[in-house]
């Protein structure tokens, strides 16, 4: 059978639909995953957290395949955020010189970002891309965000102790409180 025969779920036909020919871009570059806690989740009452992922590649004539409304979520239970945003902002790198376009593609995620009270986890000034060519320089584009539910659950974001995997991207470690207390000891059966 060949694979252009196959019919995709009604759920990607409908967002194929909404946004044109060429959606399946946009499909592949953003995913969740959502866990559920029946116990509570990072000393909470929440039943369940999501992580998202980005790749939000430069797609002209959009500035990226990757929408601030379709990364940064609004739910009402933790929500972590983390991947190449590919957007260059002064609260990720103070020292960068912007460019006005720069400026211009950077602005609508952070407004996002404040308008739903999340928090940028990311050290400030520590790159997270470094090009092979000599003709880029490195930057802060790999950015991590969380909602104000999962923010007290996060404990550390390190772009400097794994060490490389061949890509030019540098591996990133963010570090959150277990899901549930530990507190059930193990007894002897």
């Amino acid at each position: 059978m060949d694979h252009r025969d196959h019919n995709p779920p009604w759920w990607t036909r409908s967002v194929q639909d909404h946004l044109g020919p060429h959606s399946d871009i946009f499909l592949m570059d953003f995913m969740t995953v959502e866990v559920s806690t029946p116990q509570g989740c990072f000393g909470t009452n929440f039943l369940r957290f999501t992580i998202g992922n980005v790749y939000a590649r430069p797609l002209p004539p959009f500035p990226h395949s990757v929408s601030p409304e379709s990364s940064l979520l609004d739910l009402n239970h933790p929500y972590l955020v983390a991947g190449d945003f590919n957007i260059h902002n002064a609260a990720t790198n103070p020292s960068r010189l912007l460019s006005s376009r720069e400026e211009k593609e950077s602005a609508p995620y952070f407004d996002r970002v404040s308008d739903l009270g999340f928090t940028h986890l990311n050290t400030p000034g520590i790159y997270t891309r470094f090009p092979f060519s000599g003709t880029h320089r490195p930057s802060t584009i790999y950015l991590a965000f969380t909602n104000p539910h999962m923010f007290s659950a996060f404990r550390s974001w390190d772009a400097q102790s794994l060490p490389s995997t061949g890509s030019d991207h540098a591996p990133i470690m963010i570090t959150l409180r277990p899901p549930t207390p530990h507190n059930n000891k193990p007894t002897p059966s």
